[in-house]
């Protein structure tokens, strides 16, 4: 009854979705080298310096240098990536669910833009079998106006669900890596001073980045969670016939309007996580697509034997 499913597999559609994908990962590269100076480089530097007292200005110097160059410029360039894929995949859901495409924030993605990420993205997946089926197929069994709700809602549960676990892991792997360096420095008798200089200050940049993270994940996923309840209170108005076609497209697409700008706020998750969770939260969130498309094809069963209008 709509064409999300055959849209979603066009050529055109397809390179849009390969180009945000290679967008993003070029935004969490950048993010990798934040967390390799904050972390990794950081930790190494608490070692030395409990093994070298005498280092500890240089330690304390390399932590005040990669707070400032996080902040003046890496976390820039990454917003930069970040915008340019989530505008890309902008003009891949308003083409696929059916939506006016409004002037979009930022600049508008070129052709050459989305073609040059394309290409590099079918570097490692050169028939784009990651990126197929974006949405659930069976949400083609419902009118477009109810399928496209399905689509929105689905996006906002997947986008909640990841990043509250990542936050998580983010928390716990702050926690070992601190007590760790605590507890050796304990061992070695450091006075209160030197456990400041030489064990907390070498770790202001990897604490700070992690609190950084696990906030703003935190309350992405919270902005996702509103989302989704809006999707579902849409959808329950839209399916029981107490909005007209007319009002469920205007408020998807106030809607849409919204994700976007989640988008391009959202903080980013490393490819390897995303990777890891994929398979499964996929699965869940297919099966509750599906349950939602099984609920309004039972109503509209029901209305058909009441001799009932039932708009779906």
């Amino acid at each position: 009854m709509n064409e999300i499913p055959n849209a979603q597999v066009e050529a055109t559609q397809l390179d849009r979705l390969a180009a945000q994908r290679s967008l993003y990962s070029k935004a969490k590269q950048v993010q990798a080298w934040q967390l390799v100076l904050s972390v990794p480089c950081v930790i190494v530097w608490s070692f030395v310096v409990l093994a070298f007292p005498a280092l500890r200005s240089y330690a304390a110097l390399w932590g005040i240098v990669i707070t400032l160059l996080d902040s003046v410029a890496l976390d820039r360039w990454q917003k930069n990536l970040k915008e340019r894929a989530a505008t890309v995949q902008e003009l891949f859901d308003c083409d696929v669910l059916g939506l006016t495409c409004p002037e979009l924030k930022g600049q508008r993605p070129d052709a050459e833009l989305i073609a040059e990420q394309s290409s590099r993205y079918r570097g490692t997946d050169p028939e784009y079998k990651a990126i197929r089926d974006w949405y659930a197929p069976a949400v083609g069994s419902l009118p477009i106006h109810l399928g496209r709700l399905v689509c929105q809602r689905s996006s906002c549960w997947w986008d909640a669900k990841l990043r509250r676990r990542y936050a998580v892991s983010v928390l716990i792997a702050l926690g070992i890596f601190s007590t760790l360096i605590i507890v050796i420095s304990l061992q070695q008798g450091t006075s209160l001073e030197n456990l400041i200089l030489t064990g907390i200050t070498p770790l202001m940049p990897a604490i700070t980045l992690a609190i950084k993270q696990f906030s703003e994940h935190n309350e992405a996923a919270a902005r996702a969670d509103r989302l989704k309840d809006y999707s579902e209170k849409l959808w329950r108005e839209a399916v029981h016939g107490r909005l007209t076609v007319e009002e469920v497209t205007s408020q998807s697409r106030q809607l849409q309007d919204e994700i976007f700008d989640h988008r391009r706020r959202s903080p980013l998750i490393f490819d390897w996580i995303y990777q890891r969770l994929r398979d499964k939260h996929e699965e869940l969130m297919n099966t509750g697509a599906e349950a939602l498309v099984e609920e309004a094809l039972s109503l509209r069963g029901r209305s058909t034997q009441a001799g009932g209008r039932f708009d779906i």
